[in-house]
Formats: C-alpha cells, structure tokens, sequence
C-alpha cells in the first residue's frame, strides 16, 4: 500500500523500495511482483536517465507486457518505449513511439514531458520542446520533470533568472543530480559562484563521480579564488574525461597558483587540437608572459587580437582583446625615454572566461 501511495505520487524510489520490502515478505506474490515491474516502467518513461544501461532490455520487456496487461495506462508504456529507444540512440523510433503515447492520452503529463525532452536534444526543435513540456505543465503544474526540462529549455534560451525559477521547482519535487547540475550551471552562468559551489556539491553528493559537475564546480571554485579545491576538482573531471572547457578552466587556476609551466602544457595541448581558442590563446600569453618569454606571450595575445569577434563567444573575444591589447602594449619595446613600469601583473579576472563553455 505505501509503494501504491508513493507510485500514484511520481515518488518512484520510495515506491521501489516499499515494493522490494513486500518483496522480501512475499517473494511469490504476483501482485507485488507486478507492482514492482510497474514501479520500474513508469521511472523509465519518467526519469530515464535513472535507468542504468544494462537494465534497458528488461525495461522494453516490462513495458512490452504492461501495455497487454493494462492498456488503461497506455500512454505511459509507451513513453517508457520511447525512452528505451532513445537511450539507444535510435531517434526515428524514439520520436514514433512517444507521439504514439501523446495520442493514446493527450493528457498524460508523462507522454509530454517524455517527448519534449526528446526534442530537447535536437537543436532546431526548441520551441517544440518548450510547446510539450508547457502541455505537461498544462495538466500537472508540479510535473518534476516537465519543470526540470522548462529550466532546461530557458538556459537554451539565455534566461538565466527562469531557469533557476523552474528548476528549484523541479528541485523541491523530486531532487537529484541532473537538477542540482543544471542548477549550478546556471548560477555559474549568473557568476554567483558561492550559490553554483553550493548546488554542483549536492549533484556531487548524488553521483560523485559525475564529470560535468566536477568540471563546473571547479569553475565555480575558480571564479571564488579557492584555487588549490578549484585545481583538485578539474584534475579529477580531467581524469574522467579530457575536455576543453576543462583543461581551460585548469589551465587559469595553474597560473593563478603560480604553475605557470603546467598551465602553459595545458593551454598548449587544447591549441594543438584548435588554434584559434580565445581564452587558451590568451592563458598562453599570460603563462608564457609569467615565464619570462615575452616573444612568446606577444606572438599569442598577437593571435588574440587577430580573432573575429563574432557569434556566441563576441563578448569573450572582445573582453580579451582588451586585456591582450593592454598586455602587448606593455611588452612592447619602447624607446627609454618613454618606456614605463613594465607590464601589468597578469590578470586575476575569470568572469569572461567562464560565461562561455568550449
């Protein structure tokens, strides 16, 4: 009876365990085996990222025969497919079964949020996202994952404030690690770093070795001068995973700590895949400047002022010319009559650098 309360509530971990507890009590009970294959096939067409890998052909089988057994709940086995079919990778079929779901009940909050969340992941389909996931709202107002994908849809969209707002909504319904990282990247994007530190940590709570909130929070920890925690949280996301965002984000706490030869290794490794990173080029200048090989630095903030400004990263390149204007200036031969104090202290401000992910 408490998993039934909990399952009718979308508390899904809470309905699993009651059921595994009547489970242990019961294990030949069909009703409670039952009850726990529904459990299990409405968090798949719910909370899909919840399922592990290796459980996705038990899921297709589950939802397979619910969709015999009970037919009343039609649309949400067949949201369940539809995930299935997704984590595979295979879209056509994915797309094909959650509008199935959608008409079987153009109600079901589920069947809405499943396919919104679909359309989420392809680039051109965000305000049909945004249509599915209002739906979903439509018909449950505290729909968790409905919110969560809303909040997901606004940082797309640059609203940072709306963002936050529908995703401490989803937070207070069902937290988890996806929430509190998509939290904590839009109060990155805020340069609120205390409060992004705070939400990356909970994610970290939840799955600790989750790269992408390791990443974060080590950029969060960057932009709060906390460098020795900032260097200790991108080393171990590098370790997991080697991005560029990444080895930028260590790159600027190296020199910052003063490593000025490993930053200039890391900078140096995500040039060699791109040429023409801004803050890589930049970070360059500033750890070669450290190491007293000002041909070197002058050659890249040279590389920096011969960037485009143009697209997503315009306000980027343009905050580092500035600073790279500056820094060539001062690196510059002058005549002695004129030559000043020498170049300025390298730069401790990150902001710029981490309002765009690479």
């Amino acid at each position: 009876r408490r998993g039934d309360v909990a399952l009718a509530e979308e508390r899904h971990a809470q309905a699993l365990s009651a059921y595994g507890h009547a489970h242990e009590l019961a294990p030949h009970d069909a009703r409670v085996q039952k009850a726990q294959m529904r459990a299990r096939v409405h968090l798949m067409a719910s909370s899909p990222a919840r399922v592990a890998p290796e459980s996705l052909e038990d899921m297709a089988y589950e939802a397979a025969l619910l969709l015999d057994l009970e037919p009343a709940q039609k649309a949400v086995w067949l949201a369940a497919q539809g995930n299935v079919f997704a984590r595979r990778g295979d879209m056509e079929n994915a797309r094909a079964k959650l509008n199935e779901a959608v008409a079987a009940d153009s109600k079901s909050h589920i069947a809405h949020t499943a396919l919104g969340m679909l359309f989420l992941k392809e680039r051109d389909k965000l305000a049909t996202a945004k249509t599915e996931l209002e739906l979903a709202l439509q018909h449950k107002p505290d729909a968790a994952g409905a919110l969560f994908g809303l909040g997901q849809v606004k940082l797309a969209e640059g609203d940072l404030a709306g963002a936050v707002d529908k995703l401490e909504a989803a937070a207070r319904r069902s937290d988890d690690a996806p929430t509190r990282l998509s939290l904590g990247t839009a109060r990155l994007r805020q340069g609120k770093h205390a409060e992004a530190a705070t939400e990356l940590q909970r994610a970290l709570a939840f799955e600790p070795n989750n790269v992408d909130a390791l990443s974060a929070l080590g950029q969060a920890l960057l932009g709060l001068g906390q460098l020795e925690q900032a260097e200790a949280a991108l080393r171990s996301a590098m370790q997991l995973r080697q991005d560029q965002a990444t080895a930028i984000a260590l790159g600027f706490t190296l020199s910052r700590r003063g490593k000025s030869e490993q930053a200039a290794s890391v900078f140096g490794q995500v040039l060699a895949t791109d040429g023409n990173v801004p803050p890589a080029l930049f970070g360059a200048g500033l750890a070669n400047e450290a190491l007293g090989r000002t041909d070197e630095a002058l050659k890249f903030y040279q590389r920096v002022l011969a960037l485009r400004a143009e697209g997503p990263q315009k306000e980027v390149v343009l905050d580092l010319q500035k600073d790279a204007q500056t820094r060539a200036a001062a690196l510059t031969p002058k005549p002695a009559s004129s030559a000043d104090a020498g170049p300025a202290p390298p730069s401790t401000t990150t902001k710029s650098l981490l309002d765009v992910r690479y």
